[in-house]
C-alpha cells in the first residue's frame, strides 16, 4: 500500500513538470546553464526511535518496520532540483562497520551532484537477494526537507526509518548472600570458578513470556575495592568480587526480569541452577543503549563453604586475631588476615588452603603469633586435612611450613615425615664429622667414600681451629625448650569432628592439653601428630592413644613432663590393647626426661624410626627381633648396656648410641648380614671391649656390616682386630681418642679388610704401626689420620698404598709432651695418589723434597723447618697448591708467600 501511495505522488509531480515544459532527468554534465560546480550529498539512515526528539529536516518511513536496520543494503533516493524542477533519482549502497554498529546508523555512498538546493521527495530501501534488489520499505519526509549541495563540499542529510527497537545488555554476576530459608541447593561454589552463565529472562512489556535463553555467556572474574568508613571513622578498602560478561547481548526494547540462571565451569559443566530464589531484578532495555544488569547469584550463608569461612572468623576472633603478625617464610612478614571483604572471600587468607570448591583443607596458624583457646568452630572445618599450630621447624628456618599442604604426592609426604630426622637427627659425615669423632683432614676422604669419586682437593674443605679443638660435648641443633612463637593454650573437643584430618601439628606454644572429653577415636585419617616444645603441657596427651591409624608421633622437646608421666603415657601408647600399638611407625621422643625404654615398645611391630636423643635413659628393655628399626638415635643418655635382642637389624640404616656410658660394644650385629648399615655410632662411650670377644659358638662376637663405624673417644687400649677377624665389612672407621697403645701384627687379618677406605687413629698413644700395615691388607685405603700420637718417626707403611689420597701425621709427642719426629719422610712426593699431607706440629728440619705433586701441604708449627718451594711456586700462585705454614718459618723460593 505504501509503495502505491508513493508511486502515485511521484507520477503526479512528473506530469506537472512536463506540463510546465520542464523535462525529467538526472544529473548531467552537458547542461551549460547549470555548470556552476559540483558537490557531494550523503545520506545517513537512523532508527526513528533513537534518533532524537523530532529534529527538523529528517525523513521518516511509513508504517512498515525493519527487523534490523542492517537489512537495508541499498537505498534509492528521489530529489527535485529547486532551480529547474528536475527530478533526480539515484540508487546508492548503504554501509556500516559491522552488523552491531548498523543499529546505530548507516551511511550511503556519496552522490556527486551539481551545487544547488534539492528537495527530498522520498526514498526506497532494498535488500539484495542474488542478483535482484528486493524492496523492503519506503518513506517520505514528515515536512519539506531541503538539502543544499555546495561547490566542492559534502552535504549530509539524515533519514529515519521504523525498525525494531533494540538495546545491548551487559550482565554482571553479583553475590546474593542470603539466609537458609531461601535455600536451593548448597550453593557451595567459588564465583571465580564460574566461567559461563546461561540466563533466561521474561518479557514483562510485550508478551509476558520467557524469551529463548541467552546461552553460555562467557564471564570474567574480577575483584574490586571500594573505600568504606568504619563505625570508628576509620577508612578502609573493602574487597568484593563480581563476574562480568565478556560481550554485549542484544534484546528488544522493553522491561525484563531474570527468571533463571545456570552457572557453568570452564568445561561448561553445570555448577548451580537457580529458578525460584532470584532476588528482584527488573531491568529496562532502551533502543541503542547499553544497560548494565546485575544478576544476583545466590549463596547460602550456611552453605558448607561459607560455614568454613565463618569458622575462620571465629578462630581469628578467639585467638586475638587483630594483633597477629606473620613471622614465617611463606607469606609477607607482618601480614594478617583480612575480613574487610565479601564473606565468600574470607577463605582467601595467608596460611589457609582451599580446595576447588572453596572448602578449607589446610590451616597453618603457628607463625602468626595467635593467643588464646581454639574455639568450638574448629569442628566446622569438616574438610580439613592439615592443621598446624606451629611446627618443629618454625625457629630454625620454617621450611616445613611451605611443604605442608593438603594434597601431597607420596614423595612430598615422605619428605615432610622425614623433616625432623633430617633437620635434627641424621648424621652426615661431611657435616657431622666432629660430632662422630672424625678428624677434619679425613673430610676429603669421606667425600670420596660417599660419592665414589676422586676427592675435590682443588678447593679443600676449610675447618677452623675452634672446630678442631671442640671435638666433644653435646652439640644440639634442636630448638631450646621453652622458646615460644604462639600462645595457643587449649583446643576444643570439637577437634574430634575433623574426620578428614591427616596431619596435626602443635608446637612452640602454651598448649596445656586437649579439652576435657576430647575423643579422637573417629579420626581414622589422622596419621601424623606432632606436639613439640609445649612447656605448659604437664600431662601426657592420652587422647592420642585412641587414634586408630596413628603412624608418626613427635613428642620431642617436652622436658617439663615428669619422667613417670612420660613413661606411663608411652606405656599406654604401646599397650597391646591400644589401637596405636598396631600402627605407630615413627616415634620422636628426644630432649625429654625419659628414664627407660618401656618394655611395652615390643608391641610396636611396625616401628621403624625411634629417637630418644638427649634423655635420661639408663635402662633399655629388649624390643625383640620382630621390631625392625630402620633409624635409631639414642645419643646423650646414661645407657650402660644394649641387650642382645634389643631389636631386629635387617632394615637398619643408621644406629646411634653416642654419648652414653656403654662399656662393651654390643654383640647385636652380624658381619654376614646381606644388609649394609649406613652408619653405626658408638662414639663418646666407655667401651673397653667387645661383647663375645672371648666367647665361642653362638655367644661369640659376630662382627658388623656397616659403611661407617665410629668408636671414637672410648677406652679401647688395643686396636680392635676382632672387627676384621670376624670379617666385618667397614668402609670408614673412627677410633680417635681412645688412648690405644697397642696395634699388634695380624690385627688387620680378615677377609674384608680390603674394604677399609678411611681410618682415623688420631688422639691415641701409638708409637708404631704393625709391619703388615700395607697395601696387601688395605689396597683401597684413601685416607688415614695418625695425628696426636707418640710416634718417633713417620709411619711409612700407609705411604706405600697406591690409592692413598690423604695422610695426616700431626703433633707427635712423647708422654712428657716433647716433639718426637724430626726426619722428613723422604720420597713422600713420589706416592702415586697422595694429594694432601698434614704434617704440622712436629719438628721437621731440612726438607729436600719437591711439593709439586700435592694439592694440600700443611707444615705449620714446625719451628726448625727449612724448605725451598721454588719448584712449586707457580702452583702456589695459581692456587693449585695450598701451603699451610707459619710466617716465621724458613721457607724460600716463592715471593707469593707472606713471610716475615
Amino acid at each position: 500500500m505504501k509503495y502505491t501511495i508513493l508511486f502515485t505522488k511521484m507520477l503526479f509531480i512528473s506530469c506537472l513538470l512536463m506540463a510546465m515544459g520542464i523535462s525529467v532527468t538526472g544529473c548531467s554534465d552537458d547542461d551549460d546553464e547549470l555548470q556552476s560546480g559540483y558537490g557531494y550529498a550523503q545520506f545517513r539512515l537512523y532508527k526513528s526511535a533513537s534518533y532524537g526528539n523530532g529534529e527538523s529536516g529528517k525523513t521518516r518511513a511509513g508504517t512498515n518496520e525493519l527487523e534490523y536496520l542492517r537489512e537495508a543494503q541499498k537505498m534509492k533516493i528521489v530529489l527535485i532540483n529547486n532551480e529547474d524542477g528536475t527530478e533526480i533519482s539515484q540508487t546508492v549502497g548503504l554501509d556500516a562497520i559491522n552488523d552491531q554498529d548498523a543499529e546505530f546508523g548507516m551511511r550511503s555512498e556519496k552522490m556527486q551532484m551539481l551545487a544547488g538546493e534539492y528537495t527530498v521527495v522520498g526514498f526506497y530501501l532494498y535488500k539484495i537477494e542474488g542478483q535482484e534488489l528486493v524492496p523492503v520499505i519506503s518513506g517520505e519526509p514528515e515536512k519539506e526537507t531541503v538539502i543544499r549541495v555546495v561547490d566542492g563540499g559534502l552535504s549530509l542529510q539524515d533519514i529515519t526509518v521504523n525498525a525494531v527497537e533494540r538495546g545491548s545488555v551487559k550482565f554482571t554476576l553479583v553475590k546474593d548472600i542470603a539466609n537458609a530459608t531461601r535455600a536451593a541447593g548448597d550453593a557451595a561454589y567459588l564465583l571465580e570458578n564460574v566461567k559461563y552463565v546461561t540466563i533466561e529472562v521474561k518479557d514483562l512489556y510485550l508478551t509476558g513470556k520467557i524469551i529463548p535463553p541467552l546461552k553460555e555467556i562467557p564471564v570474567t572474574y574480577q575483584e574490586k575495592g571500594k573505600e568504606i568508613t568504619t563505625a570508628d571513622g576509620e577508612k578502609k578498602t573493602y574487597i568484593y568480587s563480581v563476574s562480568v560478561s565478556d560481550s554485549l547481548l542484544y534484546l528488544k526494547a522493553g522491561t525484563y526480569k531474570i527468571s533463571k540462571y545456570t552457572l557453568l565451569d570452564r568445561n561448561k559443566k553445570t555448577i548451580e541452577v537457580n529458578v525460584t530464589n532470584i532476588k528482584e531484578n527488573q531491568f529496562v532495555v532502551k533502543d541503542n543503549q547499553t544497560t548494565e544488569v546485575e544478576v544476583p547469584v545466590y549463596m547460602r550463608t550456611n552453605s558448607p563453604k561459607l560455614k568454613d569461612y565463618k569458622a575462620l572468623k571465629a578462630i581469628w576472633d578467639a585467638l586475638d586475631g587483630e594483633h597477629w603478625s606473620y613471622t614465617g617464610i611463606s607469606h609477607t612478614v607482618g601480614c594478617n588476615w583480612n575480613f574487610d571483604k565479601d564473606m565468600d572471600l574470607w577463605g582467601d587468607q595467608p596460611g589457609v588452603e582451599l580446595d576447588t570448591e572453596g572448602r578449607v583443607v589446610s590451616l597453618n596458624l603457628g607463625s602468626f603469633g595467635p593467643e588464646g583457646d581454639i574455639p568450638d568452630e574448629i569442628g566446622d572445618l569438616e574438610k580439613l586435612q592439615v592443621l598446624t599450630f606451629g611446627t618443629h621447624s618454625d625457629q630454625v628456618g620454617g621450611y616445613l611450613e611451605k611443604s605442608l599442604k593438603a594434597y601431597m604426592s607420596v614423595e612430598e609426604k615422605k619428605a615432610v615425615r622425614a623433616d625432623y630426622y633430617e633437620t635434627f637427627l641424621r648424621k652426615d659425615l661431611k657435616r657431622d664429622w666432629k660430632k662422630m669423632g672424625f678428624s677434619e683432614p679425613l673430610l676429603q676422604v669421606i667425600d670420596k667414600v660417599n660419592t665414589e669419586q676422586k676427592p675435590n682437593l682443588r678447593y679443600p674443605v676449610q675447618v677452623t681451629n675452634s672446630q678442631i679443638l671442640n671435638r666433644s660435648g653435646i652439640s644440639l641443633k634442636d630448638v631450646s625448650p621453652g622458646r615460644l612463637t604462639n600462645g595457643i593454650r587449649k583446643i576444643s573437643a570439637a577437634i574430634g569432628k575433623l574426620t578428614n584430618l591427616r596431619q596435626f601439628f602443635i608446637a612452640n606454644g602454651k598448649f596445656e592439653g586437649f579439652e576435657e572429653g576430647t575423643d579422637l577415636s573417629k579420626l581414622e585419617s589422622l596419621t601424623d601428630v606432632e606436639i613439640y616444645n609445649c612447656p605448659s603441657m604437664k600431662e601426657f596427651p592420652k587422647e592420642i592413644c585412641r587414634l586408630p591409624n596413628l603412624e608418626l608421633l613427635n613428642l620431642a622437646n617436652n622436658p617439663q613432663l615428669e619422667s613417670d608421666v612420660l613413661l606411663n603415657g608411652l606405656k599406654g601408647l604401646a599397650d597391646e590393647k591400644s589401637a596405636t600399638a598396631k600402627t605407630v611407625q615413627m616415634l620422636y621422643l628426644g630432649n625429654n626426661n625419659l628414664t627407660e625404654i618401656p618394655k611395652e615398645f615390643k608391641n610396636l611391630k611396625k616401628l621403624g624410626k625411634l629417637d630418644c636423643n638427649n634423655n635420661k635413659i639408663a635402662k633399655v628393655h629388649p624390643l625383640g627381633k620382630d621390631v625392625n628399626l630402620v633409624q635409631l638415635t639414642m645419643d646423650y643418655n646414661q645407657i650402660t648396656e644394649v641387650p642382645n635382642d634389643f631389636c631386629g637389624y635387617e632394615d637398619v640404616e643408621s644406629f646411634s648410641f653416642a654419648h652414653n656410658k656403654i662399656t662393651k660394644f654390643p654383640n647385636i650385629f652380624n658381619a654376614k648380614s646381606v644388609y649394609v648399615m649406613s652408619s653405626v655410632d658408638f662414639s663418646y662411650n666407655e667401651i673397653t671391649e667387645f661383647a663375645g670377644e672371648n666367647e665361642t659358638g653362638d655367644n661369640a662376637f659376630k662382627g658388623i656390616n656397616a659403611s661407617t663405624l665410629s668408636l671414637a673417644y672410648n677406652k679401647l687400649k688395643t686396636f680392635p682386630g676382632i672387627l676384621f677377624k670376624t670379617n666385618s665389612q667397614i668402609s670408614t672407621l673412627a677410633l680417635a681418642g681412645n688412648g690405644i697403645t697397642d696395634f699388634p701384627k695380624g690385627a688387620l687379618d680378615g677377609k674384608y679388610t680390603n674394604y677399609l677406605q678411611s681410618l682415623d687413629l688420631s688422639y691415641n698413644k701409638l708409637k708404631k704401626l704393625p709391619e703388615d700395615f700395607d697395601a696387601t691388607k688395605m689396597p683401597y685405603l684413601y685416607g688415614i689420620d695418625l695425628s696426636n700420637n707418640h710416634f718417633e718417626k713417620v709411619a711409612t707403611g700407609p705411604l706405600n698404598i697406591d690409592h692413598l689420597n690423604v695422610y695426616a701425621f700431626r703433633n707427635q709427642r712423647d708422654e712428657q709432651g716433647n716433639r718426637t719426629v724430626s726426619d722428613w719422610p723422604s720420597g713422600i712426593s713420589q706416592c702415586p695418589s697422595l694429594l694432601a699431607v698434614y704434617l704440622g706440629g712436629n719438628d721437621f728440619r731440612k726438607v729436600e723434597e719437591s711439593l709439586t705433586g700435592f694439592r694440600i701441604v700443611e707444615i705449620k708449627d714446625n719451628p726448625n723447618i727449612m724448605i725451598d718451594v721454588s719448584a712449586a711456586c707457580n702452583y702456589i700462585k695459581a692456587g693449585y697448591l695450598l701451603l699451610i705454614y707459619d710466617r716465621t718459618q724458613a721457607i724460600r723460593g716463592c715471593d707469593a708467600l707472606d713471610l716475615e
